[in-house]
Parts: C-alpha cells; sequence; structure tokens
C-alpha cells in the first residue's frame, strides 16, 4: 500500500499510510516496506498471537512489573477466541488485565471499536479511567497510540491514532442502535439480564472492516470477555457460564472458560495469607459467602428463590451416612423409602429417611439418597425394581413411596414380581393403597409398597408441608461434602482409603449438595390465588427429581405421623386420671 506524504499546517511533511499519520521518527517508504513486509507480518502474527511478549517487549527498564503466569493465559485467550468467559477471586486484577487486553486489541487491530460494561455506566467509567492511568503509566509506549483521551463523570473515552475505539457503555435503553465489535461485560453476576441480551450484545451485530472495507475472515469478530465473581446458581451469569463451558466443549476453537480461587493470587503476592486467616477467623464469616468471593464457586439460591438457602444450611448436620438399618435396640425409630421415578432425561432418587417417633411429633434425617439408572444398562424398570428391592432389603423400612404417575406405572409392574439376582430371589410387593397393585391381583406380594398420586389440589399441601417441615428443623441432612472430606483426611483410616472408597463414601453429601441447589432453584409461580402454592424451576436446565423425592416422602411421613398420635389419643380415652394433692404444710 502506498504511502502518502502531506506538509502539515507548520510546514512539516508528514507520512501516512491508510490516513494514519506516521510518527515514530522513522520514515518507512514503500520500498522498505515492501522490502521487509515478511518480517512486519511474522511480528503482527507473534504479538497478535502472543501479545504478553509484546507486554515484555514494551515494559520500560526502570519498571518492577512481570505479568504472572495466569495473566498470560488470559491475555493469549483474549487473542485466540471469541468467547472468553473468567471467573475469579478478589485480588485477581480482573478489570486490569481485561482492559489491558482490550488495549492491545484495539492496537493490533486498526478501526476496532471495543467497549467495557460494568453494572453501572458511573462504575464502568470511573474503574476504567482508574485502569487506564494505572496501564499507561506502566507503559508509556501504549499511551503514544492514543490521540484522544476524553474523561467525564460519565463517559470515558479512548481514541487511538490508528482510528479505534474503546469506550464504556452503560445497560440503558439508550444505548441501542450502536455499534461495538467487541468488548468486556465486567461483574456479570450483578447486570441486568434482560438488557444485557437486548441492549448490549447487540451492539456487536457487525463485523469490523479494514480501510478497504474488507472482513477478515481469520479476525475473532463480536468477541465477548465476560468477567465476574461467582455468584449464585440460577442467576444469568450461571446460565451464562454454562452456555460457554458447553460452546467449548462441542468447537473448543471458539470459547475458552477460565477460572481459580484465592490460591492463585495468593501464590503471587496480590493476597495476604494473614487477611484471609483473619476472615476466615471472623465471627461474621459465612461459608457461602466466601465460597463466591474467595473461591469462585456458585453457590446458594436465586435472589427470588422460594426456600431460603442460608437457613437450611443449618441443616446439614449429620456426618455419617447409612447404608443400611441401624436401629440401636431403638423401638421409636423406623426407616422410610421415597422414590421419585424418571428413565429417560430425568433419574430415578431414593430418598432415605430415618424417622423418630418423639413425644408429641416425628423428626426426620435424610441418612441417604440413591439414583437408579445411571447407565443405559440399567435403566430399564426391571433393573431399577431389583435395585431399589436390594434397598429394602437393606433398611427393612415401613413403608416404599412410590411415585405412580406417569413412568411410575412402569416401575410397580416390576415391583409386584419376584426378582433374581445370581441365584437369589428378591419377593414381590404390592401396594397398600392401590387396587391396581394391591393384594386381590398380586396376593403373593408383601405389602409394602404406597402409591402416590398427586393432582393439583393436593401438590399445594404436599409444597406447603415441605417447606415447613424444613424451615422448622424438623429435618436434617447430611453435612456438606468438603466438611466431610476434611474430616475424613484428618483421619488415619481416610488416609488409609482407597480413592474410590473415599468418593463412596462422600457420594450421598455431593448428592444431598444436588438436593439443595434443586431447592434453590425452586420459586413460586404467580397463580392468582394467593392459597395456591404453585413451584416453578428458575433455570430450566436443572432437574427436580432429588426435591420431588424428597416432598413426597415427607408428605406420607405426616400422614403416618397424623394416624400414629390420633390413634394414640384414642388409646388414652377412658383411662382414669388420678390426682392427688398434699396437705399445707
Amino acid at each position: 500500500m502506498e504511502i502518502e506524504t502531506k506538509i502539515n499546517s507548520m510546514g512539516v511533511q508528514k507520512y501516512y499510510r491508510d490516513g494514519i499519520e506516521i510518527e515514530k521518527g522513522i520514515i518507512l517508504l514503500q520500498e522498505r516496506i515492501d522490502k521487509n513486509m515478511e518480517l512486519y507480518q511474522k511480528y503482527c502474527w507473534l504479538f497478535t498471537t502472543y501479545p504478553d511478549l509484546f507486554i515484555d517487549l514494551i515494559t520500560p527498564s526502570d519498571q518492577a512489573f512481570k505479568l504472572f503466569f495466569y495473566q498470560r493465559i488470559f491475555l493469549r485467550a483474549c487473542m485466540r477466541y471469541r468467547y472468553v468467559y473468567t471467573i475469579a477471586p478478589r485480588a485477581f486484577s480482573k478489570t486490569f488485565i481485561s482492559i489491558l487486553a482490550i488495549i492491545l486489541q484495539c492496537i493490533f487491530m486498526p478501526r476496532s471499536k471495543r467497549f467495557i460494561c460494568a453494572p453501572k455506566k458511573e462504575q464502568s467509567g470511573k474503574v476504567a479511567k482508574e485502569k487506564f492511568d494505572e496501564i499507561f503509566d506502566l507503559f508509556p509506549l501504549l499511551r503514544n497510540e492514543v490521540a484522544k483521551y476524553t474523561t467525564s463523570t460519565d463517559n470515558v473515552k479512548l481514541v487511538f491514532k490508528n482510528l479505534s475505539v474503546f469506550d464504556v457503555v452503560a445497560a440503558l435503553d439508550s444505548q441501542r442502535g450502536g455499534r461495538r465489535h467487541g468488548g468486556l461485560i465486567d461483574e456479570s453476576r450483578d447486570q441486568d439480564p434482560d438488557l444485557i441480551s437486548e441492549v448490549v450484545l447487540p451492539l456487536m451485530n457487525v463485523d469490523r472492516r479494514n480501510a478497504k472495507g474488507l472482513v477478515n475472515p481469520n479476525e475473532k469478530h463480536q468477541q465477548q470477555l465476560w468477567m465476574s465473581s461467582a455468584g449464585t446458581k440460577g442467576s444469568y451469569c450461571y446460565d451464562k457460564l454454562i452456555e460457554v463451558m458447553e460452546m467449548e466443549i462441542i468447537d473448543p476453537e471458539v470459547a475458552f472458560v477460565f477460572g481459580c480461587d484465592f490460591r492463585v493470587p495468593m501464590m503471587h503476592g496480590l493476597l495476604s495469607k494473614q487477611y484471609m486467616n483473619e476472615i476466615k477467623m471472623s465471627s461474621t464469616y459465612k461459608d457461602d459467602s466466601f465460597a463466591r468471593e474467595y473461591l469462585g464457586l456458585f453457590t446458594g439460591s436465586a435472589a427470588d428463590s422460594w426456600f431460603d438457602y442460608e437457613k437450611m444450611i443449618k441443616y446439614r448436620r449429620l456426618v455419617n451416612p447409612e447404608n443400611a438399618q441401624k436401629l440401636e435396640g431403638k423401638d421409636n425409630v423406623f426407616y422410610f423409602l421415597s422414590v421419585d421415578v424418571g428413565r429417560l432425561s430425568c433419574q430415578t432418587v431414593v430418598t432415605v429417611f430415618k424417622v423418630f417417633r418423639l413425644e408429641n411429633e416425628f423428626r426426620m434425617n435424610v441418612v441417604n439418597i440413591y439414583v437408579l439408572g445411571k447407565t443405559p444398562e440399567t435403566k430399564h424398570f426391571s433393573i431399577q425394581a431389583l435395585d431399589l428391592k436390594k434397598l429394602i432389603a437393606q433398611f427393612n423400612p415401613t413403608e416404599v413411596l412410590i411415585d405412580g404417575n406417569g413412568l411410575g406405572v412402569g416401575l410397580l409392574d416390576y415391583m409386584v414380581k419376584p426378582s433374581y439376582d445370581d441365584g437369589f430371589v428378591y419377593p414381590a410387593y404390592n401396594s397398600i393403597n392401590d387396587d391396581d397393585y394391591g393384594r386381590k391381583l398380586y396376593p403373593d406380594g408383601i405389602p409394602l409398597i404406597y402409591v402416590m398420586k398427586d393432582n393439583n389440589s393436593l401438590d399445594s399441601k404436599i409444597h406447603g408441608n415441605c417447606y415447613t417441615k424444613i424451615s422448622s428443623g424438623k429435618v436434617q441432612f447430611l453435612a456438606r461434602e468438603q466438611e466431610v472430606k476434611n474430616k475424613l483426611l484428618g483421619t488415619k483410616v481416610g488416609q488409609k482409603m482407597t480413592p474410590e472408597k473415599r468418593i463412596a463414601r462422600v457420594i450421598p453429601h455431593e448428592l444431598t449438595t444436588r438436593l439443595f441447589e434443586e431447592m434453590a432453584n425452586l420459586r413460586l409461580k404467580p397463580t392468582g390465588n394467593g392459597m395456591d402454592i404453585k413451584l416453578e424451576q428458575i433455570n430450566g436446565r436443572m432437574t427436580k427429581d432429588k426435591f420431588s423425592s424428597l416432598e413426597y416422602g415427607l408428605w406420607r411421613i405426616k400422614e403416618i405421623e397424623e394416624e400414629y398420635y390420633k390413634k394414640k389419643r384414642r388409646n388414652s380415652k377412658g383411662k382414669r386420671t388420678l390426682t392427688f394433692y398434699t396437705k399445707r404444710g
């Protein structure tokens, strides 16, 4: 491409290429460019692929700055992928490294329009200006690439000499119609999902074009950089993370997901170990908050979740799961199994309750959760029925509730027949409340199964009973898996366990965590009737099999409880109560 020469108002000859002034102190004539074109292309390829090496090159010798290893990974990802999603803790320097990456993109790709979008425009502007100044102080050569640097209370904008633009945008309706080629969505967990989807992302509808109006097919157009701390499951931030992760699996050349916990910035001296210990020892310390802010883990529930996740966590106190009946000579304890049936996209979940009959009420421990039909070979109901009968043999429950709606009928068909496994015969079981699977049709079966058939009017009562039982602390659950892992590794027995045995030991705790996540993913569905409780999933990708198994079991146990105390009161009638008085002294 030819070099143009112009005389400016001061009488000085200036050189231009593609309409861009050349002012590096070196006159790049066409002959010189043609002669070294291969070398220039080599370095352009090198620095756009390895931008961290470019930073190494331009860092002043009197600066102590040095990129950390994880920062190099992030800079390279920003140049190689259309979608980059990073979940990182405090002190990770998320915004600094993201803005540095975008400045390099603006320099390496002329006429590029990039943006940063934080939850509030004033916040975006303040953060952007602070990071711009910091970066330009560290790398004066980058500052020399800027033709105009505009700052105001609600607007910060960089215009580069190659006609690239980097500015701040807000997730507001006023931004509709703008055009950008890529940008950073900062702290995505705090963003308004509707405005991001309807205003911010549509800004990137066009491809970047060069001076001739051509599109580079090798460039990562409409690039989205997502940077955030972890938030709650079921949130927009979490859904977007899963979406990009799935994209990365399907097409690894398009998307990149990156995450770490506080140990990475601590290792590089960005976070004090003493400070972290003080946070953990604080009386106001909360596990879930620490997990989100410093471990990069999504926890808890969305803001409109029906269940109070923080409160439910307090009831995870059981350290040891149970794999067989343990009555320990107590006659006021019995086991109860609740089964929610699934086959194709859903799972068959068995919740094991250990129920305690107290003087005036029942208390329940969820001592284990089993998932049947986890593999294609075991999904058939004949196999699921066999596995369920094995659990019945282990726990000898008072009753087994089976969801008789839809697919549950298929499982019941095999429960009323004997099952065989390696020469051992497991008996047939029939229903105590359903004539279709009762003693008349199947006289040889053991009456043990309660067939659960809910309806719209009963759904509301089942939901309400579940909420009341859990909120009042009448149900205890297995402790969190991380607590159990730490305790297990702190014992000689746990240290000697094989990895397989250790995993098997912790699985019931992990399944309990999945149950809590399903509960946190439920919200009230408007019905127009304040007395009618309808629930819907916040995140449609998450199932609710474990929750259904839990709440069905709690409902049936409530019925058993009412029958028990009603009978107890009836038996106590007619008995004389004698009252004795003593004389006053």
